[in-house]
């Protein structure tokens, strides 16, 4: 039986090590379109704008995050 839920994830950033020692981002977005005919015009545009402005933000974690992992030493 499924369960109507009450909230979406519509953006989320993960940082995940595997048991390789490989570090992994992952960003996952939800396309908001299908959302459009349950919100307001006020609230659609919004939710656009902040997803747009938050991915613009984690794009800047995720060059940090790999400028520091590409500037590592590495010992053998």
């Amino acid at each position: 039986m499924r369960t109507k839920r009450e909230e979406a994830r519509l953006l989320s950033y993960t940082l995940l090590y595997d048991k390789t020692g490989k570090l992994i981002t992952e960003r996952v977005s939800t396309d908001i379109e299908k959302l459009k005919k349950f919100l307001t015009v006020e609230d659609y545009n919004l939710l656009k704008t902040t997803i747009r402005e938050t991915t613009i933000e984690l794009d800047k974690i995720h060059n940090k995050i790999e400028a520091h992992l590409n500037g590592r030493i590495f010992n053998d």
